[in-house]
Formats: structure tokens, sequence, C-alpha cells
């Protein structure tokens, strides 16, 4: 993995684990943020290691996927799981994902499927 993509993911992780330590009755525990990791890893893999990962529309299909997947582990959250501080951070973890595999792509590309 790429270590600016791992930095990155290190930093978002961090304050969602530390909200948990912060808030007397937080709607998450530290397993829910450990299912994130873990499927933020996958995608990050999954692109990292595709022989498909040129082609933009294949990167639109994983990234699709992987927001709907965040919004379903949000709603189960009471959509407090991916605030807006995470929301920044994780748009900016799939930029770096997508410029990683090749592309020059400047929108969010999150935002037509993402609820949080």
């Amino acid at each position: 993995m790429n270590t600016e993509i791992e930095e990155k993911k290190k930093y978002l992780l961090h304050w969602m684990y530390d909200f948990i330590e912060d808030d007397d009755e937080p709607a998450y525990q530290k397993k829910d943020v450990d299912e994130c990791d873990q499927i933020l890893t996958a995608f990050i893999n999954a692109v990292d290691g595709s022989e498909h990962k040129s082609e933009f529309a294949w990167i639109s299909s994983q990234v699709e996927r992987l927001v709907k997947t965040l919004n379903i582990l949000n709603e189960k959250h009471q959509h407090q799981l991916l605030e807006t501080h995470q929301r920044e951070d994780l748009c900016a973890l799939i930029s770096l994902v997508i410029a990683h595999a090749g592309h020059d792509y400047e929108e969010d590309l999150t935002e037509q499927w993402r609820e949080w």
C-alpha cells in the first residue's frame, strides 16, 4: 500500500477511535471502526492490485461499491460513524487511491452515491 494512502487512512481512523474515547455514549464502538478499516483496506488493495485500475469506469465502479458499503455501515450507527470531518478525509483518501491508480480526476466521485 502506498505510504501516503496508508497515512491518510491512519489519520482518518485515529479520529474515529478518538471520538469513542471522548464520548460518554458513542453511537459506535472500536469494532465498528475496525470494520470500516477492513472495508477501506479491501478497497485500497483491490484497486492497487488490479490489472483494471487503468480503466476509469472500473475505478468508478469500485468507488461506487465502497461508498454504498460505507452508507450501510454508517446507517447502522445512526449516521454518526461518518460525519463531516470523516467525509472530508474519506473523500481525500479515495482521491489519493484514484490518483495512485493513474487517474487525474479533480471532482468528488463519491458525491453521487454517498449519504454521509
